[in-house]
């Protein structure tokens, strides 16, 4: 089998990936389990010990070529990419003791020559194969979607209980406890994820997709994909990127409602408070915003301060041109609230009119 020695060295992920594809063709858990076994414990594992506990740990690889490529984010991105996936392709050969191997075709061809042999190196791999422990594969591949996510290790062990004992030869074998609740710290890690990601995209549009790694690590932690995926969608708002997630809400049965609309509102009042501020210094707008509700007004500057109390310095009231968020797209934001349930649909529609005013104030002093 040619790809037993596509991946002759842990840092050319070229191979690594050919390795992985080849893998994907073979029919046979068990020989599929053997083989991405073997990958796994010679060259991947033995990276993330290293890069985790210190190279003095593993000898099956060099630290003066393996320890910079860690420190190269390119490359090290793309590890744990390929990573993931072998773990995917092992997790999915769990059951293959159960399954008898057969190291022959179905169908033996008398006539070939040379006449096939049984392969003693397959079968070699196959006897020597240990029988995988799922829950241990989620949390390997939790660590490997954390690392995605992260430079910092320091909070690691905290988020994995039970960090020092994995990437051992072992560790695939032995069960590993899986949350059913996040604890404080995975809680704090999925957050700053969720908003490193939020602060970094640059693209026009961002899919669910996108999330997959934080979606993975969540799941491992207890924490279900709706909540990831609802507070992905506040955080875009908290920071001004409405116009890239506005077609991800266009369906709601991914996302947590009630979430998204407290969020939601906090996000409005604290935008509508700050274009109010900004607006009645403008002589031409405040015959405008003499119409405005009173209690209103009021009502949106006490949730305003609550809202940045609650999340200091993370609702973002400037876009990056330092100019205000645009009102058009708060008002958006409180009309979608609004078509959501009925739960916030008078606060939603006293936010409405007020933001309409606004804007006809906005359009004056443009």
């Amino acid at each position: 089998m040619p790809y037993l020695t596509l991946f002759p060295k842990p840092y050319d992920l070229d191979s690594l990936e050919h390795a992985i594809s080849a893998l994907r063709t073979v029919d046979d858990v068990q020989l599929l389990s053997a083989i991405a076994q073997e990958i796994w414990n010679n060259h991947l594992r033995p990276i993330y010990r290293g890069a985790l506990f210190g190279f003095h740990e593993v000898d099956e690889i060099c630290e003066e070529i393996i320890s910079p490529l860690c420190d190269d984010p390119s490359w090290f991105h793309t590890l744990n990419r390929l990573a993931i996936v072998m773990i995917g392709l092992l997790r999915s050969t769990v059951d293959a003791a159960s399954v008898p191997y057969e190291n022959q075709p179905e169908h033996e061809n008398l006539d070939a020559w040379p006449p096939l042999q049984k392969d003693t190196i397959l079968d070699g791999h196959v006897k020597r194969a240990d029988n995988l422990d799922d829950s241990s594969l989620e949390t390997h591949g939790a660590i490997i979607c954390a690392l995605q996510l992260t430079d910092d290790f320091s909070t690691l062990p905290m988020c994995f209980p039970t960090l020092e004992t994995l990437f051992l030869r072992e560790s695939l074998t032995g069960h590993q406890p899986l949350s059913l609740h996040p604890n404080e710290y995975q809680t704090a890690f999925i957050e700053d994820a969720l908003r490193r990601k939020a602060v970094l995209f640059e693209a026009h549009v961002v899919n669910y997709d996108d999330l997959d790694d934080l979606v993975t690590l969540g799941r491992a932690w207890g924490v279900e994909k709706s909540s990831a995926l609802t507070e992905f969608l506040i955080i875009m708002h908290e920071v001004g990127k409405d116009h890239m997630v506005q077609h991800l809400m266009t369906s709601t049965r991914l996302i947590e409602i009630e979430r998204f609309q407290e969020g939601g509102m906090a996000i409005a009042c604290v935008r509508l408070d700050t274009a109010l501020v900004a607006l009645k210094k403008a002589k031409e707008c405040r015959s405008i915003i003499a119409m405005l509700d009173a209690d209103t007004c009021e009502w949106v500057k006490e949730q305003a301060e609550i809202s940045k109390g609650n999340r200091p310095g993370k609702i973002f009231t400037h876009g990056a041109d330092d100019q205000l968020i645009p009102l058009e797209n708060t008002h958006e934001l409180i009309l979608r609230i609004k078509r959501m349930s009925s739960a916030n649909r008078i606060d939603a529609a006293a936010l409405s009119t007020m933001c309409d005013t606004l804007l006809k104030a906005s359009e004056a002093f443009a």
